[in-house]
Order: C-alpha cells, then structure tokens, then sequence
C-alpha cells in the first residue's frame, strides 16, 4: 500500500491524521512528523526518515504531504525524493488526505501526486457561490 506521510510545522501534521481517521476509521500506513519551533532539523530528519522507512517497507512507495513549499517541512523532505517511491505535494489540507488515503488503493504511485494536487484545488469552495 502507498504510505502517506503529513509532515508540517506545529501540530497540524497529527491532527490531520486524526481529523481524517476519525472520518474514515483507522488508517494503515499512514503517519504524521510535527515539526516544532524547538526540534532541531536533525531531529526532524530522522523523524521524516524512520517514518518513510516505516510506510515504504511494502515497496509501493511513500506520499509526504506537507504545509508549505519553501518551508522547513518541505525542505526537509526534498532531502528524500525518489522517482516512483518518494513524491511530495505541498498546500496539504484535509480534503487531499481524505482523497489521498482513497486513491492509493485504486491509483498508480506515479500518478497519486498529480491527482492530490488537482483535487485539492478544486476542494476549496466557497459556498456562497452554490447558494446563488
């Protein structure tokens, strides 16, 4: 299975894994790395690493999703890209995780991070522009 791996500053990273388990029920292969004003990078890197050792063990390759491109959580993630096993989208919220823990069942590695970003962005809706 395709892992998924949140990793953002603060505390966003575990409660949007727990915001998605409470709607989909418990999830394998899915993990979070908070990075905190106190962790120092090293620490955050092997946290993103032991936990991209942990969810790609399978083979079929780890999604990070983080908060910001330019960002300490992205940044540390770049260190780990891979072609077909380690792919980063960035913007993460809780519309693309709840897509992405579907669409890993059903979709090609190579192609999960085009279809998160793509989601995402039509996920943002105000609804004001349905009710007129």
């Amino acid at each position: 299975m395709i892992g998924i791996l949140v990793v953002t500053h603060s505390h966003m990273a575990a409660e949007l894994c727990r915001a998605a388990e409470m709607i989909l029920g418990p999830q394998e292969a899915l993990a979070a790395v908070n990075i905190e004003p106190e962790t120092a990078v090293d620490d955050a890197h092997n946290q993103v690493y032991e936990a991209l050792q942990r969810l790609g063990s399978d083979g079929d390759g780890v999604m990070i999703l983080t908060d910001l491109f330019g960002g300490t959580p992205t940044n540390i993630s770049v260190e780990f890209l891979e072609e077909s096993k380690v792919d980063i989208v960035t913007g993460v919220n809780l519309p693309m995780l709840l897509k992405g823990a579907g669409l890993r069942l059903t979709c090609e590695f190579e192609e999960l991070a085009a279809q998160l970003a793509e989601y995402a962005r039509t996920a943002i809706i105000r609804p004001i522009d349905l009710l007129r």
